[in-house]
């Protein structure tokens, strides 16, 4: 996923996020590539099965539009 931050990170740095769903949704994210000025991919973990199923159906709704 590639994400907007007003401070960029660097590559190997692990945060967590929360989404911003009907129920808010945290996800473990950590930095893959840097894009100055535009913000950063990252690579996600949802650590529980009913929020691994959430996400693949946020991922399904995106990929819709």
């Amino acid at each position: 996923m590639f994400i907007e931050i007003a401070e960029l990170l660097w590559v190997g740095a692990s945060f967590s996020a929360q989404l911003a769903l009907d129920k808010p949704l945290r996800v473990n994210c950590t930095a893959q590539r840097i894009e100055p000025g535009r913000g950063l991919g990252v690579s996600i973990v949802v650590s529980d099965e009913e929020g691994i199923k959430r996400f693949a159906g946020l991922l399904e709704v995106l990929a819709q539009k």
